[in-house]
């Protein structure tokens, strides 16, 4: 409760202090802007399940006032549709600042570090302070996720409501800068969730301690470090995270340093990176334990610029605590290539086998959403410890009149586990690749392209494939002002190379802007799905009026 009353001080502290400096800005001309726009988007959907509104409406806004030098900026989105269920779609969004002092309040996210508050979207209320070259401040106070029933139909489980806060504070001097940061959050267990219990998911509650530093004895020299210790209690109702000895409570720690050397021909340096098993924060989505990474660094430029290389490589070592069945030891790279033997060629090559998580979702999903909202992210994050991609882009002619410009990627990834206790997308090897063909005329507003996708999933013994072409049409009119395009795109999906069905959708789109306020759009899609022998037709047709303003108005123009 300390922290809370800490906060709200200083939010008093930040107002005031803005208060009392704008007033010698007042009566000067422009000292007041106001610019932003509002969306409305209606989306008709047809063939949809038992229960579901086959009408939707987004309504989303943004709205930025300058008063004398203090900026004020609000967004917000409504719907009366849930599109997604671990995250609220409804949301509003208001950061005023001024100077040195930004206040956030509604839906936010800030970072401390990886191994605490990292990223995390919060309800409630943050600051940050820059008030000069030496020091700097922030802290938060919100709700990091809101309490769920769970739905066993859409397969996720229930969650009980929990909030966050935390602060850091970075002091800099002349050879370096030396930073502190606490976060701590914590379930409501004043709501039980219902049944909650019997799934055996408890309450949780965390206090995350780091501190951080950077050195630069000399100019070409730097020495970076951070510590963080991370109290975590399994079950607050038995333990808090303040409890050290308690039952329920375990303490782990992570560390990370590395050290720099920069030359004229690049940099060459090494590092060290350290968390310990079981190492978790509530204030990220998802996080990395049981490891300890050694690497050597090296970037540099050759051949005139036309290769840039940038090297981690190293050794990592898993299975701290021996209580592992197997012990692992790699050798852990992270190497970008990028390559331009000429103007109109290029390309670029990346290998990583370190951890990290991502979204797992493939061009078959993308190429086949008819709305932007389908494909919001549910927080379902997967492991992948390999990553490849090779990408290239030729320009093979490119005048004023015409241009004709191919282009190809290949990505290949293997998961190891994903972030939710349900084993979805284990033990997987994703590839997804695509290339094509464009040719455009410039002054005629008018392009072309042929597309070609393929994505592939193997996981266990199951092999899922899925590809298909795409042709698409742009044509703009009216000085540009009238924007239309056509696409057509097949896609056919394979289980151990035997078809279990396929899809064609066409989609139109044309919006047409007038007198650069408003925007009217209009798009439809229709996709004809085939599956056991059977097929069926799904329509989507969303129609959209944005307005933009601003004021004062910028003399001779609208």
């Amino acid at each position: 409760m300390r922290a809370h009353y800490l906060l709200v001080i200083v939010f008093l502290w930040a107002v005031e202090g803005v208060n009392g400096q704008q007033l010698d800005q007042v009566g000067k001309k422009g000292g007041i802007k106001v610019n932003g726009g509002v969306n409305v988007n209606q989306v008709f959907r047809d063939n949809v399940g038992t229960g579901v509104d086959p009408y939707s409406i987004v309504l989303s806004g943004q709205l930025s006032t300058s008063l004398y030098g203090m900026s004020i900026p609000l967004s917000f989105t409504w719907s009366n549709s849930q599109w997604t269920y671990t995250q609220p779609f409804n949301q509003f969004s208001l950061s005023p600042s001024y100077k040195w002092a930004t206040l956030h309040l509604g839906w936010s996210s800030m970072s401390f570090s990886p191994y605490s508050l990292s990223g995390h979207t919060f309800s409630g209320a943050g600051v940050e302070l820059n008030p000069g070259d030496k020091f700097s401040f922030s802290a938060m106070y919100g709700r990091l996720r809101k309490e769920l029933k769970g739905d066993t139909i859409h397969g996720y489980d229930p969650q009980y409501k929990r909030m966050g806060t935390g602060m850091k504070g970075e002091y800099r001097f002349k050879f370096g800068e030396v930073g502190m940061h606490v976060f701590y959050g914590g379930d409501d267990t004043r709501k039980p969730v219902e049944q909650i219990d019997s799934l055996g998911i408890t309450p949780m509650e965390n206090m995350v301690l780091g501190t951080t530093f950077t050195l630069r004895p000399y100019q070409r020299l730097s020495v970076r470090g951070e510590f963080n210790v991370s109290s975590l209690s399994h079950d607050r109702r038995i333990s808090r995270a303040t409890d050290w000895n308690g039952p329920a409570t375990f303490r782990y720690h992570a560390a990370k340093s590395d050290i720099a050397w920069n030359t004229s021909l690049g940099s060459i340096g090494a590092g060290m990176e350290y968390v310990e098993p079981g190492y978790n924060t509530l204030g990220a989505y998802y996080t990395v334990n049981d490891f300890v990474n050694y690497t050597v660094n090296l970037a540099t430029v050759m051949l005139q610029g036309r290769i840039n290389l940038a090297a981690n490589v190293g050794i990592r070592e898993t299975n701290l605590d021996n209580q592992s069945d197997t012990d692992q030891q790699d050798v852990v790279k992270n190497i970008n290539i990028g390559f331009t033997p000429g103007e109109k060629l290029n390309f670029n090559l990346s290998y990583s086998n370190f951890y990290n998580y991502t979204f797992v979702r493939t061009l078959f999903e993308e190429t086949n959403a008819h709305t932007e909202y389908e494909l919001m992210d549910t927080v379902k994050f997967t492991q992948i410890n390999e990553n490849i991609s090779l990408s290239g882009n030729w320009r093979l002619k490119e005048t004023e009149q015409v241009k004709h410009n191919l282009n190809a990627n290949i990505n290949w990834q293997q998961a190891t586990q994903n972030q939710s206790d349900t084993p979805e997308n284990a033990d997987s090897r994703f590839i997804n690749a695509s290339g094509g063909y464009m040719w455009s005329r410039p002054k005629q507003g008018f392009s072309a392209g042929l597309n070609m996708n393929y994505s592939r999933n193997k996981a266990s013994e199951v092999l899922g494939e899925a590809y298909g072409p795409m042709l698409f049409v742009r044509k703009s009119m009216f000085d540009k002002t009238w924007r239309n395009s056509l696409s057509v795109s097949w896609n056919g999906t394979y289980q151990d190379g035997v078809s279990t069905g396929n899809v064609m959708t066409a989609r139109l789109g044309s919006n047409y802007a007038f007198k650069k306020k408003h925007l009217f759009n209009l798009s439809v899609a229709y996709s004809h799905r085939k599956r056991n022998g059977s097929g069926e037709g799904y329509l989507t047709a969303t129609l959209g009026y944005s307005y933009s303003f601003g004021w004062p108005k910028k003399e001779g123009k609208e």
